[in-house]
């Protein structure tokens, strides 16, 4: 099935044809990408995910002007969401980790007592999730690394990711 869509303008005298747009500027948008993010294999999957939600969608633009400024604003923002998502798990999984503190002996046994059980549903994740998860928090890997590292793609490591901080989110109320 070929996947040419073609956006018409309001007053149907103008076509835009996104697949056009994308073979052309694609590069373009991996480089907007990549320095919103920092991180070159992530920003092809970023891309990947715009242009299929503009594929599957039904979107009317007047120009192409008007749909390269939708694209890079939608880019934009699935980075940013991206990121987001990367620095609230970080920040979750080192408050996991005990503090110790001489004058609140109580407050350090709960954290304590947090932790391992945070830890004892780590080791209870099936396994491939559970290397995925320690990789990526005990060993501040990126997912693309990750990716490379076990031979899978971004987005599984994501998926695999998103599926143990539910698990572990379950667990311990959150």
């Amino acid at each position: 099935m070929e996947m040419q869509k073609k956006i018409q303008s309001e007053n149907h005298s103008m076509s835009v044809n996104l697949e056009d747009i994308y073979r052309r500027y694609r590069a373009c948008f991996v480089r907007y990408a990549d320095g919103v993010m920092s991180d070159c294999l992530y920003a092809e999957d970023v891309v990947h995910d715009v242009f299929a939600k503009l594929f599957l969608g039904d979107y009317c633009f007047v120009s192409e002007l008007a749909a390269l400024g939708f694209i890079y604003k939608a880019l934009n923002n699935r980075c940013i969401d991206l990121l987001r998502n990367a620095q609230t798990v970080q920040r979750s999984y080192m408050a996991m980790e005990p503090q110790h503190s001489d004058t609140d002996i109580e407050s350090d046994l709960e954290a304590r007592e947090l932790y391992r059980t945070i830890e004892k549903h780590i080791a209870a994740l099936p396994p491939q999730c559970r290397k995925i998860f320690l990789l990526k928090y005990k060993k501040n890997q990126s997912n693309p690394e990750i990716g490379k590292l076990l031979g899978l793609s971004v987005r599984t490591v994501e998926n695999q990711v998103y599926i143990a901080r539910n698990i572990l989110r379950k667990c311990i109320d959150w």
